[in-house]
């Protein structure tokens, strides 16, 4: 089935339009993990999660680094998600100062829970407006994402830019 989607201009820019779509994509997975069981108020960091589970030796520093936010920033977030109960610290047999963050099973569980919950979301809108419609929207993403920056870190370019973005702004 294809989506009924208005013609004309709705008067909307189409910035503005790409944030709302963003905002209710981001909803629908949000609300999967919800019914996933994952209810807490204040969803884990995603990307920081990421970085621990893909690497044994991520520390606080390296966190830091690697998102680049300050050392006191990421130990804030770390403090955070072991509170939450997402993350551990392991004292570094090397160097008592260093500590490893290290996912806990709950952490690598979330993971699974928003990697499933995306692709179900996807798989909704491919249905709703058809493949054809789909892969237009992939050239406009596409048409419209910077030349030669197919690997720029979106998450870390969103935060660096989100004061730009002007959400009231039609």
């Amino acid at each position: 089935m294809v989506a009924d989607i208005p013609g004309g201009d709705s008067g909307i820019g189409l910035g503005p339009q790409l944030v709302r779509s963003w905002l209710g994509y981001r909803r629908r997975v949000e609300e999967r993990l919800i019914a996933g069981g994952f209810t807490e108020k204040r969803l884990p960091h995603g990307p920081l999660l990421r970085l621990c589970a893909r690497d044994d030796e991520m520390t606080v520093s390296r966190i830091g680094r690697e998102l680049e936010i300050s050392r006191q920033g990421a130990s804030k977030q770390v403090t955070e998600l072991c509170a939450q109960g997402y993350l551990t610290l392991e004292k570094s047999s090397g160097d008592g100062r260093e500590k490893f963050v290290r996912p806990t099973p709950s952490a690598l569980a979330f993971l699974r829970s928003f990697d499933q919950a995306r692709r179900e979301v996807d798989e909704e809108i491919r249905a709703q407006l058809g493949s054809a419609a789909l892969d237009a929207l992939t050239a406009l993403f596409t048409l419209l994402a910077e030349p030669g920056e197919a690997r720029v870190d979106v998450w870390r370019e969103a935060r660096a830019r989100a004061t730009l973005l002007g959400l009231g702004d039609q």
